[in-house]
């Protein structure tokens, strides 16, 4: 057979012969022989009529499902993994700030944030369930032993050892005590805000969603640090913002708690060691220069001790 009569019959035939010749694009007809069929793979479809246009059906490659399968399975393993990652973040921020849209009784509530926000939790730890010092009882088991009328009792006058007059708790702690105690909130705290830590002591000290203290910046220097520490311990709720006062002194009405920083107070405390040392000590009923400011030595880590009294040497003290 004259190759011109089948032009390029391995490859196909090229497009300007076979336009020439009138012939179908690929240069195959029904009668080629069926050993080239079969080494095209065209297997036993000689009986199929020829696609428009001429030439021949083809048998379409195998579909490679394996590698699409495979993609699949990369594809949910990753998306298992980021849901967990998700998951476990959300978890583990909604542990320390909780859910704030979550329905609390409110007085449980009050007394939650309360407990935060006046440093009883620096003391007591969170919940209630310990803090740094093993001489501070453990809310969680001692507060349920007590009376609603008890609590208060103590909440408003303190506990120590000073005697004070019948129906006022019993006092603060005599000079010198080294340890901790626990301070009188009498006119720094309302009788509210009292009866709702009440509640909150009797029900167990539940978690309280967003009742957290501040988180501390690292990175930022100790002023920065001490600014947020004067919150978390409370100092603002009775020497007010910037230490600029705003709270009686709770056993003298008449007399508010003294400026922090400025000429007076500088020259009472002028070393920051004089600082820190009526920060960790406290002050006594009766002893100058405050009423039962709370005994914080042994509560306060020192780097944060540090970081307080940086901040407080940077206060204005009295408006002039």
């Amino acid at each position: 057979m004259p190759e011109s009569a089948h032009p390029n019959r391995w490859f196909g035939a090229n497009p300007q012969a076979t336009a020439s010749q009138g012939k179908n694009p690929h240069g195959w007809t029904r009668e080629t022989p069926a050993t080239w069929r079969s080494a095209l793979g065209l297997g036993e479809s000689k009986d199929r009529e020829p696609p428009e246009g001429g030439g021949h059906w083809y048998p379409e490659p195998p579909k490679r499902r394996g590698p699409m399968i495979a993609g699949l399975v990369i594809l949910a393993i990753v998306a298992i993994a980021v849901g967990w990652i998700i998951g476990n973040t959300t978890s583990s921020s909604s542990s320390s700030t909780g859910n704030l849209s979550a329905t609390v009784n409110p007085q449980l509530a009050q007394g939650g944030h309360d407990f935060v926000q006046f440093a009883c939790a620096a003391c007591h730890g969170m919940q209630g369930k310990g803090g740094p010092d093993a001489s501070v009882p453990v809310l969680t088991t001692v507060g349920q032993s007590l009376s609603a009328a008890q609590l208060t009792n103590i909440i408003t006058y303190g506990l120590g050892q000073q005697p004070v007059p019948a129906g006022q708790g019993t006092g603060n702690p005599v000079t010198g005590s080294a340890g901790p105690y626990m301070p009188t909130w009498k006119n720094i705290l309302s009788t509210s805000q009292i009866a709702d830590l009440v509640a909150y002591i009797q029900a167990g000290l539940p978690a309280v969603p967003g009742a957290v203290e501040q988180p501390v910046p690292t990175g930022q220097g100790n002023i920065v640090a001490g600014q947020v520490a004067f919150i978390n311990y409370g100092c603002e709720n009775c020497h007010g913002g910037n230490g600029l006062g705003g709270a009686s002194n709770p056993n003298n009405p008449g007399g508010p708690l003294p400026f922090l920083g400025g000429p007076a107070f500088d020259q009472q405390f002028p070393t920051a060691s004089d600082v820190e040392s009526v920060i960790k000590s406290g002050s006594i009923v009766g002893k100058a220069p405050l009423t039962s400011m709370p005994h914080w030595g042994g509560i306060i880590p020192q780097q944060t001790l540090d970081d307080l009294v940086a901040y407080i040497r940077t206060l204005p003290g009295a408006p002039s």
